[in-house]
């Protein structure tokens, strides 16, 4: 495995669905979905400024442990975390195996049956639309931040935004489900607030819904869907410049390419208006009645601090926003772990909060100290080229980053 790996270095990529953030937005039903992830072979991490302790210089799991203060004694277990994704041509399996092997982490095998694939596609994967980088990350990272958590594959019958909600479907069916990922996305849609979609999600206030923001910044018109739904979490892109706990304003910034801005076609929800009413009247007047996006963060450069992913046998450095909606699902698996310790359930905790957002956002506000979240307070999305005042961090809640990176032991802690 390592004589292989020599000779495979590879890196840096970005997926909000996974490819090379060119081709088609989905827009309606007949759309077909492009992954935003970036990646390229990883010597092109030498130039890194962040020094990880994985393969070529990347951030290892480790590096993500500690930087982000993930409790050890909780790993996920008894969880499932579900990918959602369109078809791809890799063995995932294998991959991930091999992956898991360099890492360190759990085989999964029939002895530890911790991987599923649920295949929809009857068909052939087209080359032109091979989400297997998408598909290697998900899984992949997924894996490493909840090592003992189940995780669920569903790759839907195309790329199709229709496909991808049948997907969906029989992602919220599998047994044991507390977090589902989604790192793909597109330009928001008039319909989105329809039953079809804004009112799926909302039929499952029990589970988490993750969703990458997007990866080409903030133009004032590119916010992306199904993040900008108020029934999921979008996920935004930071900047890792130094692996510190915690994180500090110089050491975790914003990604320049990171989506967010206001929605354009969702209301903000209350509790949203209800946080920034209480903390950042600025954000709630800018926001003029519409959703910020995203709710949280986590890193996503592919050039400045890359993880990377093993697909058909090759490593590959990678980032994008597509890297923090499945580790945000793999917390939450944490959580269920945490919290089944105590006698209760994600399920039971996410229902009466009415969702993993309002929930978060509570924490927020109670925990003056000790926060659940680091905030990140430097740098902009700004890819207008025009003053863009809510293109820059600031101190709450901003629609850069949402209410920042995690801390994860203090989000449990505050159960």
């Amino acid at each position: 495995m390592k004589k292989t790996l020599a000779l495979l270095f590879s890196v840096s990529a970005v997926l909000s669905g996974c490819g090379d953030g060119s081709g088609p937005s989905v827009t309606s039903d007949n759309t077909v979905a492009t992954p935003t992830s970036h990646w390229s072979d990883l010597g092109a991490t030498a130039a890194a400024a962040v020094t990880g302790s994985g393969i070529g210089g990347t951030l290892s799991p480790k590096d993500l442990y500690a930087h982000y203060n993930f409790p050890s004694q909780y790993t996920g277990t008894g969880q499932t975390i579900v990918i959602v994704d369109a078809p791809g041509s890799a063995n995932v399996a294998t991959d991930l195996n091999n992956f898991s092997t360099f890492y360190g982490l759990p085989q999964c095998n029939t002895a530890n049956p911790c991987f599923q694939q649920i295949n929809l596609n009857s068909g052939s994967v087209s080359p032109a639309n091979d989400w297997d980088m998408e598909i290697g990350l998900d899984v992949e990272w997924a894996h490493a931040m909840a090592p003992g958590a189940k995780i669920v594959l569903v790759q839907a019958a195309s790329a199709n935004v229709s496909s991808l909600f049948q997907a969906l479907a029989t992602a919220v069916q599998q047994p044991n489900v507390v977090a589902v990922s989604m790192s793909w996305g597109a330009n928001e849609y008039s319909a989105e607030t329809q039953a079809a979609y804004d009112g799926f999600f909302k039929n499952y206030p029990g589970i988490a819904f993750f969703a990458a923001a997007g990866d080409t910044g903030n133009d004032g018109n590119n916010q992306i869907y199904p993040a900008a739904s108020p029934y999921v979490t979008g996920v935004g892109g930071t900047t890792i410049k130094s692996l510190v706990l915690p994180p500090t304003t110089a050491s975790e910034v914003v990604w320049s390419q990171g989506g967010g801005g206001p929605s354009i076609y969702e209301a903000m929800p209350s509790y949203q208006s209800s946080f920034l009413t209480a903390t950042n009247d600025i954000v709630l007047k800018l926001n003029n009645g519409k959703r910020g996006i995203p709710d949280v963060a986590y890193n996503a450069d592919p050039s400045v601090s890359p993880i990377a992913v093993l697909v058909k046998g090759r490593w590959y450095g990678i980032g994008g926003t597509s890297e923090g909606a499945p580790q945000w699902a793999a917390i939450v698996a944490r959580m269920g772990q945490f919290l089944g310790a105590q006698g209760s359930s994600v399920s039971s905790l996410l229902k009466t909060s009415g969702g993993f957002n309002p929930l978060i956002y509570q924490t927020k506000i109670i925990q003056p100290s000790q926060s659940s979240f680091f905030n990140v307070t430097s740098g902009s999305n700004d890819t207008s080229q025009k003053p863009c005042i809510l293109c820059s961090a600031t101190a709450g809640y901003d629609d850069v980053t949402g209410l920042g990176v995690p801390n994860v032991g203090n989000l449990l802690g505050y159960f």
